[in-house]
């Protein structure tokens, strides 16, 4: 990233090796970054703090991404709000989309999809 402002992420999965993964990754790109493992303690991170982007996991137990999205949508609206899943999925990606999310990623992830987000959301 070309200026010096860092960017906050978000990153909310159930499993610890995606968090751990995106974690360092994201790191690398000069992000500042937090883990969550899942929607609750993304929300009240999210009433703590302010997140520049927010990569989210669909698939979660008690409270999915999508249900997640909407009520960090309504704590914060202009972060940008990336799905993730590793599951055929697709309607709740389509309504994530409708509703404001700004990308989706499939898992295993694409190294130079995620290096691309990064790189437009610094623009």
């Amino acid at each position: 990233m070309e200026n010096d402002r860092k960017i906050k992420v978000l990153v909310v999965d159930d499993e610890q090796v995606v968090r751990d993964f995106l974690a360092r990754f994201l790191a690398l790109k000069s992000a500042i970054v937090k883990i969550v493992e899942d929607g609750f303690m993304a929300i009240e991170a999210a009433r703590q703090e302010r997140f520049d982007l927010v990569f989210l996991d669909v698939k979660m137990p008690q409270m999915n991404g999508l249900e997640t999205f909407r009520e960090l949508k309504k704590i914060d609206p202009a972060a940008k709000y990336v799905m993730m899943t590793g599951y055929a999925v697709d309607d709740l990606l389509q309504k994530a989309r409708q509703e404001g999310a700004a990308h989706s990623i499939n898992k295993p992830f694409d190294i130079q999809q995620i290096s691309s987000i990064i790189e437009n959301f610094a623009c």
